[in-house]
């Protein structure tokens, strides 16, 4: 699978209404593989920014989408996508076509490292409690008392390994990520 994950390209596009007009096959096998069994059936016509929780990720998104069509000008960035039995880094590439009023969002992966699995990303398997962990949309770091640090950093830093029952993930943006990409929605 790893192999045969580093040589797709996940691509969906969104119409000029912001809800979904297109997703390849390798997207929604993707999708499967990460607890999100959908069909295109299901997927197209939904709009792209509701199904992203997060006030923020949405916010940037909203933003990144802006300047692709405003500017006319692709754009690239890295983000993780992290399984629990491996850390993925891809690669976003957004194209506005002005044709068709569509902006497409093209995802390959750049590396991908096996390691043991992390249960706290198993959200087919494992059960959760009340408490809420705070994970960044973009890299993946966890926010603790004290900072963002590294997921696999703070599985162990919080002893949860040890937990009966992980804490729920939700998502935000680290000031890092926070930075990177207010200055890709800024700079013309």
């Amino acid at each position: 699978m790893f192999q045969e994950l580093e040589q797709r390209s996940f691509a969906h596009r969104i119409d000029s209404d912001g809800r979904i007009c297109f997703v390849n096959p390798q997207w929604l096998a993707f999708a499967a593989e990460n607890a999100w069994p959908i069909t295109s059936a299901q997927v197209l016509g939904t709009e792209l920014l509701a199904s992203i929780s997060d006030l923020q990720t949405r916010h940037f998104y909203g933003l990144l989408i802006d300047r692709v069509r405003s500017t006319g000008a692709p754009m690239q960035f890295r983000y993780r996508c992290d399984a629990p039995d491996c850390r993925r880094l891809l690669e976003m590439h957004m194209h506005y076509d002005a044709d068709l009023d569509q902006v497409e969002f093209r995802s390959s992966a750049i590396t991908i490292e096996r390691r043991e699995p992390v249960a706290l990303l198993d959200v087919r398997n494992t059960p959760r409690s009340n408490e809420t962990l705070s994970v960044c949309s973009w890299c993946k770091a966890v926010q603790t008392a004290q900072a963002w640090i590294e997921l696999e950093q703070a599985v162990v830093r919080l002893g949860l390994f040890a937990a009966e029952v992980l804490p729920r993930i939700s998502h935000g943006i680290c000031p890092d990520c926070r930075g990177r990409l207010t200055t890709l929605t800024s700079t013309p």
